[in-house]
C-alpha cells in the first residue's frame, strides 16, 4: 500500500461523444481495468440522489472517490478528489475557466476480503468534519486492514489516525469524537472448532471449510472486533477502547447495517450479532417462500456461527463510558429472514430520547398479534424505556417494484418522522409521520419523479445553488457535472476518461422479449463494433442483472462477463435479467425458457446466428446454465461457469452440512432429503446424475479453495466421462473479481474461449499457446465422439482428455 498526498491539480481534457465509428482500437479488456470509475458518489438506482456528490458542511468544497486498476502492480488505486465550489459555480456561470481537481490522498493497494459490488475502491466511507476542513475515510493498507485517515480539504496534508496492524469496519464522526469498530489483524482467524488436543479437534457440526481449510479462506474469515472511540482534545488524539467482550463477525455485508453515533458522543447504536435464538424468535415470519429461514431455537443453532452470512443481528444501544449494551428491541433486524429491499437505518434526536430504526422485528407489544409477526418497516423506541412504536409494518411478499425504505429521520419536532421511499427505477415518495395519542400516523406524503433531482446529500438551498453529479448512460461514461438547482442549467465540470475517446464501443440498448408461457423478460442488448443489419453474429447470453442507466462494460460484474469485450470482436451480447426466485425447480426451467425465447427473438431478427450461442452462469445463474446444457444439448455450443451454486447433490453433502440455512434452501427446492425415498426425487433432479447429456465445452472458474469443492462435482463428472471441460483456479480470488490480473484472466479467457469454439480463432499472442494447445485438444475429443455417434456400431474408442 503507498499513500501519497500530491499538491498539483490536476487538469482533464474534454471528451468527445463516443460514437459506434471506430476512432482508434476497440474496447477491451484490459481498458476496462484500467477505467476509472467513480466510488463516490456512486450511482444505485434503488437509491435517490445517489450519483449526487456530498459537499462539505459550509458548502465550501465537494469531495470526490475514484478508483482505477494497475495492471503492471495488480493493484487498484483510489484517489480521494476536492473541487472548490465557488470554481464551479463560476464555471456554471461562465465566468471562469474549468474547474480543477486537487488530489488530497491517494492509495494504492486491493481488496483482501468480499465485495459485494464490482470495482471496490480502497478509499470508502467519507465523512467531512463538522468545521467542513477534514475528511474522515477508511483506506485499506496491503496488508488488508483499513486504517482511519483525517485528509484536509485544501491538499495541506492527510494522514491515519489508526495503526496500520488494525482494522476499521465501520465508524461515525460528531464533534471532536470518532467511534469505530476495530480489529487486529492477528485475530483475522479463529477457528470454532473445539480443540481436543494438540493432535485432534472436535469437528462435529463445523462447515468444511473450517475444516479442511481452517486458514485458507483469508476473504471469507470472521474477524473479531471491539469497539473504540478517538478523541481530539489539545491538538492531539487520544484512543480508548470501549469496556465489553469482543465480537465475532463477517465483514462482507456489514456495509448494509447503521453505525450511528448520538448527537452527544456518549452512545451508539448498531446491529450487534445473537450467539443465541430466544424460543420467541420463531414466531417472526420469513419472506412468503422462504420458510426454511425461520428463526429455530435449537436445530439453527449453527445460523448463530460468524461465518454465516444470513446470521441474525439485533439493534443494540452501546453506552460508550461504560460498554453496555441493551437491545432496543427482543427481536431480530428483519435482513436475516429475507427482507433484504428496505434499508436498515437509524436517526437519533437531538436531546437523544429517542430512535428510529427501520427493518427490524418488535417484541411483545400490544399491537395486532398478526402484525407483530412481520416487519415493522420503522420503529421508534423512547429512551430509557425502550417502549417502541411502529409507524408501519410490511407485508411478507417480496416485490422489487414497490416502495421500498431508503432513508429516515427526525422533522421539526421529535413527534415528527419524515421517512424516504424508493420504487425503482426513478421515483421517491416522502413520508411525514407525527405522533400524537400515544401512535404514529401518517400526516403526509410528497412525491418526486425525477430521480436527478432529488436532495438527498445535499447542502441546504440557502448555502449554494450548486449541484454537483456523476451523469452517464448506457452508451456514455461516467462524468462529473456540475448544474442549477434553481435554474436546471448544466455543464460538463470535470471527464476522467479522455482516454475513451479514441476507442470504439458496441451499441448497448435495452431488449424485452416474452416466451411462450407468458414471462416478460427484459435485458441490455450489445451489438458488436461496425455492427450491420442483416448479418447474422454469433451470440453470448449473460444471465444474473443489469443496472439500468450505467454505462455497462462487463455488463454486471467483472466475473467471466465480458459483454463489451465481446462485442469489440463481433459478438452480440445478451445481458439478461433474471426472474424472481421460487426456491423450486421450476426456476431453472423458467430460465430455460428464458435462453430459448431470447435466441429465438434474436435470430427471428435476423441478428444472430443460432448454431453459434454461448452462455455464462454466474453465481446463483450457475444452476441455470447447467441446467440448460442437459436439458437442451444443442442450445448453446460453449459454455463459461463461474464460481456458483447448481444445488446438485455434492453441493449438498459439501456445504449443507453445517449450514442449517444451505441445507434447508436445497431441501425446499427438492422439497425433501436426498435420503430414503427422497433420494430418487434428487436423482431424478440434481444436475450432477444427468452430466452425461452434455456436449458444449465448459469452462468453469473456481475462486479460492471452497469453490473448487463446489464446482469439482462438474468439473470431474464431465472429465472423467471425456467431455471437453476447463478448470481454471483463483487461490486467492474473490467472488466478484477485484484484483486486476484476477479481471483479466476470467475476462479474457471467457472472451478466448467463446472465441476459440463460436468463431473459431486463436489469439496469436505466444503466452496463450498451452491454452490453445488444451483447447484444441478437446476440439479433437469432439470431433471424435461426434464420429462415434455417427457410427453405425458406435463402437470407436474416446479418446482420453489432453
Amino acid at each position: 500500500m503507498t499513500l501519497r498526498v500530491p499538491f498539483v491539480a490536476i487538469v482533464f481534457a474534454l471528451l468527445c461523444p463516443l460514437s459506434n465509428e471506430a476512432y482508434g482500437h476497440s474496447f477491451s479488456v484490459k481498458d476496462d481495468i484500467a477505467m476509472v470509475r467513480f466510488s463516490d458518489p456512486s450511482f444505485d438506482p434503488a437509491i435517490v440522489g445517489s450519483e449526487i456528490a456530498r459537499p462539505s458542511p459550509h458548502g465550501d468544497y465537494v469531495a470526490i472517490v475514484t478508483t482505477k486498476g494497475l495492471l503492471a502492480t495488480d493493484e487498484v488505486e483510489s484517489d480521494l478528489t476536492v473541487f472548490r465550489m465557488k470554481e464551479l459555480s463560476a464555471f456554471l456561470d461562465g465566468e471562469g475557466t474549468r474547474p480543477q481537481p486537487r488530489i488530497v490522498a491517494s492509495i494504492v493497494s486491493y481488496p483482501h476480503r468480499e465485495q459485494t459490488i464490482s470495482y471496490a475502491p480502497v478509499i470508502k466511507d467519507l465523512r467531512w468534519s463538522p468545521d467542513g476542513k477534514g475528511i474522515y475515510f477508511r483506506g485499506e493498507n496491503g496488508s488488508g486492514a483499513y486504517q482511519l485517515y483525517l485528509a484536509r480539504a485544501d491538499g495541506s496534508g492527510s494522514h491515519a489516525l489508526t495503526p496500520a496492524d488494525q482494522s476499521v469496519d465501520r465508524f461515525d464522526v460528531v464533534a471532536d469524537t470518532v467511534v469505530y469498530k476495530v480489529s487486529m489483524l492477528v485475530d483475522k482467524h479463529r477457528s470454532e472448532i473445539a480443540k481436543i488436543n494438540s493432535d485432534a479437534f472436535a469437528a462435529t457440526g463445523a462447515r468444511i471449510q473450517d475444516v479442511v481449510f481452517p486458514s485458507q479462506l483469508g476473504t471469507l474469515e470472521p474477524e473479531v472486533f471491539a469497539i473504540s472511540v478517538l478523541q481530539h482534545t489539545n491538538g492531539r488524539w487520544f484512543a480508548r477502547r470501549v469496556p465489553g467482550d469482543p465480537s465475532t463477525e463477517m465483514t462482507y455485508l456489514s456495509a448494509l447495517f447503521p453505525f450511528v453515533l448520538s448527537p452527544k458522543g456518549h452512545q451508539l447504536v448498531a446491529p450487534m450479532p445473537v450467539s443465541t435464538i430466544p424460543d420467541t424468535w420463531q414466531r417472526f415470519e420469513p419472506v412468503t417462500g422462504s420458510e426454511y429461514l425461520r428463526l429455530l431455537p435449537g436445530k439453527d443453532a449453527q445460523i448463530t456461527n460468524a461465518g454465516e452470512t444470513l446470521r441474525p443481528l439485533q439493534y443494540m444501544l452501546i453506552d460508550l463510558d461504560t460498554g453496555k449494551r441493551t437491545p432496543l428491541t427482543d427481536a431480530p433486524n428483519a435482513r436475516s429472514l429475507g427482507y433484504p429491499f428496505d434499508n436498515s437505518r437509524v436517526a437519533w434526536t437531538t436531546d437523544e430520547k429517542r430512535v428510529l430504526a427501520t427493518n427490524t422485528f418488535l417484541g411483545t407489544h400490544d399491537d395486532n398479534p398478526l402484525e407483530r409477526n412481520r416487519p415493522c418497516g420503522v420503529a421508534s423506541f423512547d429512551l430509557p424505556s425502550f417502549e417502541p412504536r411502529c409507524l408501519f409494518f410490511e407485508g411478507k411478499d417480496l416485490d422489487r417494484t414497490a416502495f421500498h425504505i431508503e432513508e429516515v429521520s427526525f422533522g421539526s419536532s421529535d413527534d415528527e418522522a419524515i421517512v424516504t421511499l424508493t420504487q425503482r427505477p426513478n421515483r421517491r415518495v416522502t413520508r411525514r409521520y407525527r405522533f400524537f395519542q400515544d401512535s404514529w400516523h401518517l400526516a403526509g406524503e410528497d412525491s418526486a419523479a425525477d430521480i436527478g433531482t432529488g436532495s438527498a446529500g445535499l447542502v441546504s438551498p440557502d448555502i449554494s445553488d450548486v449541484q454537483i453529479s456523476v451523469r452517464q448512460s448506457l452508451n456514455e461514461p461516467p462524468k462529473l457535472w456540475v448544474s442549477s438547482r434553481r435554474t436546471g442549467k448544466a455543464r460538463e465540470a470535470w471527464d476522467p476518461n479522455p482516454q475513451l475517446a479514441d476507442m470504439s464501443f458496441g451499441e448497448a440498448s435495452h431488449y424485452e422479449w416474452e416466451d411462450k408461457s407468458g414471462h416478460h423478460w427484459s435485458g441490455l442488448l450489445v451489438k458488436p463494433v461496425g455492427y450491420q443489419s442483416g448479418q447474422r453474429y454469433p451470440l453470448v447470453v449473460q444471465m444474473y442483472n443489469y443496472v439500468d442507466g450505467e454505462f455497462t462494460t462487463d455488463g454486471l460484474h467483472p466475473t467471466a462477463f465480458a459483454a463489451r469485450h465481446l462485442a469489440s470482436v463481433g459478438f452480440v451480447v445478451l445481458q439478461v435479467r433474471r426472474q424472481v426466485d421460487t426456491l423450486s425447480e421450476a426456476d431453472p426451467e423458467v430460465h430455460l425458457e428464458g435462453y430459448r425465447s431470447a435466441i429465438d427473438s434474436l435470430a427471428a431478427a435476423g441478428m444472430v446466428d443460432r448454431n453459434r450461442v454461448g452462455v455464462v452462469g454466474f453465481s446463483w445463474t450457475c444452476w441455470y446454465a447447467v441446467n440448460a446444457i442437459i436439458k437442451d444439448p444443442q442450445l448453446f455450443k460453449a459454455a463459461t461457469i463461474a464460481d456458483g451454486l447448481d444445488n446438485s447433490y455434492m453441493q449438498y453433502l459439501m456445504f449443507g452440512a453445517g449450514s442449517e440455512s444451505l441445507e434447508r434452501q436445497m431441501e425446499q427446492i427438492r422439497q425433501t432429503a436426498p435420503f430414503g425415498h427422497g433420494l430418487k426425487k434428487w436423482v431424478d433432479e440434481a444436475p450432477g446424475f444427468h452430466l452425461d447429456q452434455v456436449q458444449a465445452p465448459v469452462r468453469i472458474e473456481a475462486i479460492n479453495p471452497l469453490s473448487v469443492l463446489q464446482e469439482w462435482e462438474l468439473y470431474a463428472s464431465l472429465r472423467l466421462q471425456n467431455k471437453p471441460v476447463d478448470l481454471i483456479y483463483f487461490p486467492h480470488g474473490t467472488h466478484i473479481h477485484q484484483k486486476p490480473l484476477e479481471r483479466l484472466e476470467s475476462q479474457q479467457g471467457s472472451v478466448d474461449w467463446f472465441r476459440f469454439w463460436l468463431q473459431g480463432y486463436e489469439d496469436p499472442d505466444p503466452a496463450k499457446a498451452a491454452q490453445y494447445e488444451r483447447w484444441r485438444g478437446f476440439a479433437k475429443l469432439r470431433a471424435a465422439a461426434a464420429q462415434s455417434y455417427a457410427s453405425p456400431t458406435g463402437t470407436t474408442p474416446a479418446p482420453s482428455l489432453p
